[in-house]
């Protein structure tokens, strides 16, 4: 796990509400059509960076629902295409690891988030509520998990 301090920046792209139950399914049948209807494209078209982002928050109190928007970074300025969201990250420190594609993206995220950065001393940042998964090469490729994390004593 690597600590990287972060300046903000915006991710753009189409999203889905779900929960544990039902996110298999919701997130294919977003993939499929974020790269089935050239989506990917219009993205393409307007990043900033390449890559693509899978972005995560939680829109319940309890934390049983969230929203997964699948995009990329992007020019604060760049004109949003239609259906698209965007989320602003504010700077913050970054606890971030590598994963190679073998690794089941759920255990990935499960054992990061829940062990290893409360291990390493570290709590995520509920106040920022946005956590990403970074794919470089596409998301057939290695990945990263990026959670913006405060130290655990505070």
């Amino acid at each position: 796990m690597d600590l990287v301090r972060r300046h903000t920046f915006t991710v753009c792209g189409w999203a889905v509400d779900t929960d544990a139950e039902h996110n298999d399914r919701d997130l294919k049948a977003l993939y499929d059509d974020f790269f089935g209807s050239g989506k990917d494209a219009i993205l393409r078209g307007l990043a900033a960076k390449p890559g693509l982002i899978g972005l995560t928050w939680y829109t319940t109190p309890d934390h049983t629902r969230y929203t997964y928007l699948l995009g990329g970074e992007v020019n604060a300025v760049s004109p949003i295409p239609d259906g698209a969201l965007t989320r602003t990250l504010p700077t913050s420190r970054y606890a971030v690891a590598s994963y190679e594609v073998a690794k089941d993206i759920i255990a990935a995220w499960t054992e990061f988030f829940f062990t290893d950065i409360p291990l390493a001393g570290w709590v995520p940042n509920l106040d920022i509520n946005l956590f990403f998964e970074y794919y470089p090469d596409g998301v057939d490729g290695d990945y990263q998990l990026w959670v913006p994390v405060v130290p655990a004593d505070t």
